[in-house]
């Protein structure tokens, strides 16, 4: 069995880090550049030791996410380091090697997250204010559509010139083309949502090594049990199937994960942190697809499935665990914010299928979104116990 020791020891051994530094420390030096921040800060960032991950942010995650796992699986999860490594791909992994359990993330995917974050407040945002002009009967609305589909398009213009050093392995790239449109007064709630989505990465590879994926030897495990559970709950025994070995494996992960960032292995999930899985999954998943092109997988022999099936399998799982709930009138119902993320994650397929195969497929504007996600709304509190008022609101 891995201990924490042999944990952190094979990490920065493998990636030729200092054990005693701060992640950021580290990049800093090694790109010769100034920390960026005051001589207290500086001194607390010095002072601090990896112990369970070489990165604070990364330790606050790794314990929350093994307090939301069930006590007999802890013992396990609190063995495991977990590390920011210098690598330019969108990419995360878990690995197990002589007593040692890692979790690493790539950097790369941290930064580029942010510039996701961002292009989804600006499409919310952009999207309600539009919403709200129709809803107000303002006059020139018709007019000015065409000025409001370039607005609306422009982060995704940015991202897509973005997207080929984001690619590009050999390189490292900080910058987030899509920064300076962040919502005055909005910054936390975009670093909360990129929080959201690394919680579900790294829970995403905890549960690898939860469910014996990261082991030659399969034993059984508990938490296949509870993975099988939510599929049959889901009814997709038959659909999961479909995949080949490594593809089922990834469902497998992205399932726990989705129920341990919920919270929703002991006992009833709270509406907060439905919100918080369903979101970190989604900004996930689509910034994972749009720099990579795997928002359609064709080859059957593939390891990943592509978004689509996956996000599928993230949309059944919140509609499982909050489509029978009444609405709270104090907090929006999770079913609501998984329409706004399906419409982001709509536009984004979009966006890809448009210029990928122009002839087929004609960019979405301001009024499709809309349209898609009014109409998901509706079918929402259609559904959904005591939110009647809500519907009729929504068809006003």
């Amino acid at each position: 069995m891995a201990t924490l020791k042999n944990s952190r020891g094979k990490f920065f051994h493998e990636h030729k880090m200092p054990q005693e530094l701060n992640f950021w420390i580290h990049l800093f030096r090694y790109a010769n550049r100034p920390l960026p921040v005051d001589d207290n800060v500086l001194e607390r960032a010095l002072e601090w030791r990896p112990d369970r991950s070489n990165c604070p942010q990364l330790t606050i995650t790794i314990e929350q996410l093994i307090e939301s796992v069930p006590g007999e699986w802890r013992a396990l999860a609190n063995n495991l380091f977990v590390g920011r490594v210098l690598k330019g791909d969108l990419n995360a992994m878990a690995w197990t090697e002589r007593k040692a359990g890692v979790i690493e993330i790539n950097v790369q995917y941290s930064f580029t997250l942010s510039a996701y974050a961002a292009a989804y407040d600006e499409f919310f945002h952009n999207l309600k204010s539009f919403v709200g002009d129709v809803a107000a009967k303002r006059p020139g609305l018709e007019s000015m559509v065409h000025e409001l589909d370039k607005r609306f398009a422009e982060p995704w213009e940015q991202l897509d010139t973005a997207r080929s050093d984001w690619a590009d392995r050999r390189l490292l790239v900080a910058a987030n083309p899509v920064a300076a449109r962040w919502a005055k007064g909005r910054e936390m709630l975009q670093e909360d949502m990129v929080d959201a989505a690394e919680s579900f990465v790294i829970a995403h590879e905890l549960a690898h090594h939860l469910l014996g994926h990261t082991v030659s030897r399969r034993d059984k495990r508990k938490a296949k049990v509870a993975v099988d559970e939510a599929i049959e709950q889901l009814g997709a025994f038959h659909m999961m199937s479909q995949f080949n070995q490594s593809q089922r494996e990834e469902l497998q992960a992205d399932i726990l994960a989705y129920l341990i960032v919920a919270q929703a292995l002991d006992g009833t999930p709270q509406f907060p942190d439905i919100y918080r899985a369903v979101a970190g999954a989604t900004l996930a998943l689509v910034t994972h697809a749009h720099v990579t092109d795997s928002w359609v997988e064709l080859d059957s022999a593939a390891t990943h499935p592509d978004f689509t099936e996956r996000f599928n399998f993230i949309y059944r799982l919140t509609e499982m665990l909050s489509s029978h709930r009444s609405a709270d009138n104090q907090i929006e119902h999770p079913m609501a914010f998984l329409a706004q993320l399906s419409t982001f994650a709509a536009v984004a397929l979009n966006t890809w299928a448009s210029r990928n195969f122009p002839e087929r497929q004609k960019p979405a504007g301001v009024l499709h979104a809309a349209d898609h996600l009014l109409r998901l709304m509706n079918e929402v509190y259609g559904r959904i116990p005591q939110a009647r008022a809500s519907t009729r609101q929504i068809e006003a």
